[in-house]
């Protein structure tokens, strides 16, 4: 009995796949296709069959339809767009249509301005969230159109975030995304690439996810998640155009109770509209960092950093455990540990303001007692990052050729500069005293002395270094297993066998031995 939501579920995919497959079963001269607007209004819907088979359903017929299909499906569906931010005229869209769908930030963020409510559409949940932009007199005309303004939010966003890479320029197709070349929009226009369009299609959806709850726009409708979803699955599509810091704390604010919400949800049954924002959500920060991790990562030490220096004003104390970030935490970390476990390279660029994020998230009362090993074990299969028991310090080695050396009791970071490449390994001496650092890059190893005086052993000797160097020895390089991939990672570490000598073991075994 307790397996019948799962074979339900699996017939359920079953049949969908059936339905994606019909065009090659029947042929085209006797396949009828699906209306796409009627599969977009089921993208997230509130049973997971049926959503999951209209997701499989749409992006089946929008392949199959080609380029060609997809760009009548733009003109098609681009007029009803609403326009939230700016007046730029995208193809395809006219003047009067402009006109009538711009909303003015003034009368998003007024309820006192915004036209006379919309009976209940509990049953047509998809244009619950959409702010009606079109002056229509008649109530049931702008029901019409504001579920066309959904549904062209959705059909935009689905197509950008699933087809608009197929639109950049050839010769950047296997090279990394940059500023100058991500795409001006997706499909083929009149005119070209769509910029304009990309660009509003981005506002719609990031207005949906952050404008605040009200009776409008609740804090969880359709129409909202699918908005969520959409940001996640294009995220690389929707970069330029969108403020990534505001995007990821929305998505964080969503989720920060997450293990709460989906802990009791029982196989099958459905899930609350919070348990199902918070779900999206959770799904679109992973799909988010694994596409950009560096976008990731950076913007996220930044709000780490923000956030430590308004912990730092006593004036901000009171409210600083109750920002998005702070309650967020968990999350935080399972993100960068589905990074650490999928990215590792990403990781490694950026494996300081890692750490940075890994601190704040994690309790320096918990790590001091159980260990970084144990608290967030992830971050330790990396060589280049080092914990010491005796001392609780964390040693980090970065790609520039520093160490950041962190202080799991006071939280503060000190660099020290010690290698002209990025640093291989580090490794504290078991008593804490000394620390070793290799970089196959200079060929060198250093030897530093911690302060192990009082008052610098308790953090209070802020103006003194907290370790110098003390010997440098040159070692012949490592050449890594295989060029272009992860064991670059793995090319050497540093053992200690006392505390006073140590093991430069390379991947293929060799051994270099040192005493300081």
């Amino acid at each position: 009995l307790h397996s019948y939501p799962s074979v339900n579920e699996g017939w359920s995919q079953l049949a969908a796949m059936h339905c994606v497959m019909l065009p090659d079963l029947l042929g085209l001269e006797n396949f009828r296709p699906p209306l796409l607007e009627m599969l977009a209004r089921r993208w997230q819907d509130r049973c997971l069959e049926i959503r999951e088979a209209a997701q499989a359903l749409l992006l089946a017929e929008l392949r199959r339809i080609g380029q060609v299909g997809r760009k009548e499906t733009i003109d098609m569906w681009a007029p009803y767009l609403p326009v939230y931010v700016d007046n730029v005229m995208s193809p395809g869209v006219t003047a009067e249509s402009i006109q009538a769908v711009t909303v003015s930030p003034d009368s998003l963020g007024s309820e006192t301005k915004v036209q006379e409510e919309e009976p209940d559409l509990a049953d047509d949940d998809i244009a619950a969230g959409c702010l009606p932009g079109f002056q229509m007199k008649k109530v049931s005309a702008s029901h019409e159109e504001r579920s066309k303004q959904a549904t062209a939010i959705v059909l935009l966003g689905v197509i950008g975030a699933e087809f608009g890479a197929e639109i950049e320029p050839p010769k950047f197709i296997t090279r990394p995304r940059s500023s100058s070349q991500v795409p001006e929009g997706f499909g083929l226009t009149s005119g070209g690439s769509n910029y304009s369009l990309a660009r509003h299609t981005c506002k719609a959806l990031t207005f949906l996810l952050l404008q605040p709850p009200s009776p409008r726009l609740p804090a969880h409708t359709t129409v909202r998640r699918t908005a969520i979803d959409l940001i996640g699955r294009g995220f690389t599509v929707w970069e330029p155009y969108m403020d990534v810091s505001a995007v990821l704390m929305g998505l964080l604010e969503l989720c920060a109770d997450a293990e709460k919400q989906l802990a009791n949800i029982t196989m099958g049954l459905p899930l609350s509209p919070a348990a199902d924002s918070a779900r999206s959500a959770r799904h679109a920060l992973s799909l988010i960092a694994t596409a950009r991790p560096s976008a990731f990562i950076t913007t996220i030490a930044k709000e780490v950093h923000r956030h430590t220096a308004l912990a730092a004003n006593t004036q901000s104390q009171q409210n600083v455990h109750t920002t998005t970030l702070a309650r967020a935490k968990g999350e935080i970390l399972r993100v960068i540990e589905i990074l650490v476990e999928k990215m590792p390279l990403d990781v490694v660029e950026l494996i300081v303001e890692v750490t940075d994020i890994i601190m704040y998230c994690l309790e320096g009362s918990l790590v001091k007692k159980k260990g970084l090993q144990e608290c967030f074990p992830a971050i330790c299969k990396f060589y280049m990052v080092s914990y010491c028991e005796r001392s609780h310090r964390i040693a980090v080695g970065a790609k520039h050729g520093s160490v950041a050396l962190y202080d799991v009791r006071t939280g503060k970071c000190q660099a020290i500069h010690g290698h002209k490449g990025p640093i291989t390994a580090v490794s504290f001496a078991p008593d804490g005293r000394f620390l070793a650092t290799y970089s196959n890059s200079d060929s060198h190893i250093c030897f530093w002395q911690m302060n192990t005086s009082l008052l610098g052993s308790i953090g209070m000797l802020n103006s003194a270094p907290q370790l110098r160097c003390i010997k440098t020895y040159q070692v012949p390089p490592v050449q890594p297993a295989s060029p272009g991939s992860q064991n670059v990672l793995k090319l050497a570490r540093l053992i200690w066998t006392s505390n006073r000598n140590v093991i430069l073991m390379a991947h293929d075994g060799k051994e270099h031995r040192f005493i300081v």
